[in-house]
């Protein structure tokens, strides 16, 4: 049994209640990944489908990361309201619906207001998962537990890789619809994991005494007030610079590929798993060192990790060797590109951090909706990026736009010095 100070009463949770809220978390991070993952494999296959251009894909996934924002904000304050658990499952059951009917949209129209479902749920998933491993699990353990949650993310990139890689065929351009179907298919089981077996937030529940004194304590303006407006706008400045570096390269990578290496829609899939291997490394290391100097420090070092290995990677892919104008998939090709691959994912595992910090930044009764908005609104800052490529990428080319992301991580490496150091804190119900 661990112990929880709420307030003034020390709470027994058991490890088997922690373990729960964490594999409850973790799976509908997992999950969530994956659905948000599979639209980067099949844009060109979209695009051909509706008869639209790369701008009109693009439109889609910038409607994408505006919802999270939204969701993250909206169901952020939600799960201040009603408690962790019924966000979860409530957000787990939006976007395996969302998914499902992508699949059978027929229009761009369509397929925008599913891809909005998602984007919301994603944002209030993340904002409620955070919160409620950080209330179950002490601070000497807490930037591990949300590490290894944050792992799932890498996990669903990796499962999205490996459906796209299964499913998606060449010689089909409809083959992507099955793709978005039998992606919904895990988050039914989720739901019903999160149902029966993870139990709410002790320090929530403490907490709803509190809320029912100071209603206002919870206004969806609250993380504005004076004594947490300097922490809301930087926090929300770091994931701003974060998100739109990592959204790039999560969105058009797989299109840089088949673009500069000439390899085909069902081949990209092979290297993204490299990524995503090497970010679930990142995420883990990221727990460990947080533990031991603290989050500023070790988001510095992994923003600055970014920051080398962006323009490194595009350095290395654009210049690759031909044969015959295409890369051949042999082994040397596969392990050099899987190397670099997997190092540019490593220093993505600054997503670990998040988490922790900002639940740490924030009191019991805005802490979901703050680390919401200021997490999953830095997602709407991606849309720079989104909406800037087919504006830019004609202009200077897919190389340099790619690299453009290294701008955004050192600048978000010199922020994070501008928020205070959290390390070891302990979470109350207390205000």
């Amino acid at each position: 049994m661990s112990q929880l100070v709420v307030g003034e009463t020390a709470i027994q949770v058991s490890p088997s209640e922690k373990a729960r809220a964490l594999t409850g978390s973790w799976a509908s991070w997992l999950f969530d990944a994956m659905d948000a993952g599979i639209f980067s494999f099949v844009l060109t296959a979209v695009a051909h489908t509706f008869k639209t251009n790369l701008t009109g894909v693009a439109i889609v996934v910038a409607w994408f990361l505006f919802a999270t924002g939204v969701g993250g904000y909206v169901f952020g304050n939600i799960s201040d309201r009603i408690g962790r658990k019924k966000t979860l499952w409530i957000s787990v059951l939006i976007y395996g619906l969302g998914t499902l009917l992508c699949g059978f949209s027929q229009n761009i129209i369509e397929l925008n207001v599913f891809r909005v479902m998602i984007g919301l749920a994603v944002g209030g998933l993340w904002s409620a998962a955070a919160s409620l491993i950080s209330e179950v699990w002490r601070p000497e353990t807490r930037a591990q537990a949300l590490a290894f949650m944050q792992t799932g993310w890498s996990a669903g990139q990796l499962l999205a890789a490996i459906f796209a890689w299964s499913i998606l065929n060449v010689h089909n351009p409809e083959s992507w619809r099955l793709l978005f179907i039998y992606a919904s298919i895990p988050a039914w089981i989720t739901f019903l994991f999160i149902v029966f077996f993870v139990k709410e937030s002790p320090v929530w529940l403490q907490n709803r005494g509190y809320v029912r004194q100071h209603s206002g304590s919870q206004s969806l303006l609250a993380i504005f007030r004076s004594d947490l407006l300097r922490t809301t706008l930087m926090a929300l400045l770091i994931s701003v610079l974060g998100m739109i570096g990592y959204w790039i390269i999560l969105t058009f990578v797989p299109s840089y590929l088949q673009s500069t290496l000439k390899i085909r829609i069902d081949q990209t899939p092979v290297f993204m798993v490299w990524t995503a291997i090497g970010a679930i490394a990142g995420y883990i290391v990221y727990g460990y060192m947080a533990r031991a100097i603290g989050h500023r420090k070790t988001f510095a070092i992994f923003f600055l990790g970014m920051t080398v290995m962006v323009p490194l990677f595009t350095y290395e892919v654009s210049h690759m060797p031909l044969t015959h104008g295409h890369l051949l998939l042999s082994g040397h090709n596969i392990a050099f590109l899987g190397v670099f691959s997997a190092l540019l994912g490593f220093f993505t595992g600054y997503f670990s951090g998040f988490g922790a910090w900002y639940a740490e930044l924030f009191p019991t009764s805005v802490r979901s909706t703050a680390s919401g908005f200021c997490f999953n609104f830095g997602r709407v800052g991606g849309i720079i990026g989104i909406i800037g490529a087919p504006i830019l990428i004609p202009k200077i080319g897919f190389t340099w736009f790619i690299t453009l992301a290294a701008i955004c991580y050192f600048a978000a490496a010199i922020a994070v010095f501008t928020i205070r150091e959290t390390q070891g804190l302990e979470l109350t119900s207390g205000n």
